[in-house]
């Protein structure tokens, strides 16, 4: 019998007025996944994420995480059971130190400040801004201030990670150095969610992809094969474009 999913979500919907962002969408992620999230934009995903999150509570649906539910629970009762995430603008407390910034995370598994400051050094360790550790966290530019806000996720020692776009607004070779610190935090043993919605990221990163459009799931799978998944190119490129394409590869010059 395999064992229960670490997040499974079902049902889900949010709901603004007669507006569905979210409209019945479900997830379920196991322990050790790498999931990706991706949709075009104002296709319903960042709004499920804030509710996988609990920072955005659904309209209606299910979601457990490690064995309990946490549908309405708000997002500090979910950082406690092992939650954490990032945010696609880092959220940063410029005139703080960066080690105090991390210390920040360490506090909801550490109250004594000593216990806090031990664990968010380990922490600038392993995402390399330990050299940096003394500086004012307003100085650093977009590389430095979203690894600081991944450190002080993961001071708070959860057993699945959020990412919001963590890559967004990096140029290609801070792409490359972000995978490859992703795939690091993967080897930790931290199951991942990440939010993206430049395909080539998903496709580097995950071990599967969940689409989103227009707040529904419309294909989850290995991410090579998503891709060429026909509503999937759709929701990406348009349906007059979508159908040129697959008369092209049909009818090849």
């Amino acid at each position: 019998m395999p064992p229960e999913p670490l997040l499974e979500a079902t049902g889900i919907v949010k709901a603004f007025g007669s507006f569905r962002a979210v409209d019945g969408a479900g997830l379920t992620v196991r322990e050790g996944e790498i999931v990706g999230l991706i949709g075009p934009n104002g296709a319903g995903k960042s709004t499920f994420f804030n509710c996988l999150a609990g920072d955005t509570q659904p309209t209606a649906g299910l979601i457990r995480f490690a064995g309990q539910e946490v549908t309405r629970a708000p997002a500090d009762a979910h950082a406690r059971a092992g939650m954490a995430r990032s945010f696609q603008v880092p959220v940063t407390f410029e005139d703080m130190t960066v080690l105090e910034n991390v210390m920040v995370g360490a506090f909801l598994r550490h109250p004594h400040r000593r216990d806090a400051r031990e664990r968010a050094r380990e922490m600038l360790e392993v995402t390399g801004l330990a050299r940096q550790a003394e500086a004012r966290a307003g100085g650093l530019g977009t590389p430095g201030r979203k690894r600081l806000e991944i450190a002080r996720a993961l001071a708070t020692e959860p057993r699945l990670l959020l990412l919001d776009e963590a890559l967004a607004g990096l140029n290609p070779t801070e792409v490359r150095d972000a995978i490859g610190f992703v795939r690091g935090l993967h080897a930790r043993g931290i199951t991942l969610i990440v939010v993206e919605h430049i395909m080539e990221v998903i496709l580097s990163l995950a071990e599967r992809a969940v689409v989103f459009n227009q707040g529904k799931v419309i294909a989850e799978g290995v991410p090579r094969a998503v891709v060429d998944d026909p509503a999937v190119v759709e929701a990406y490129i348009g349906r007059s474009l979508a159908g040129r394409r697959l008369r092209r590869r049909r009818n090849p010059p």
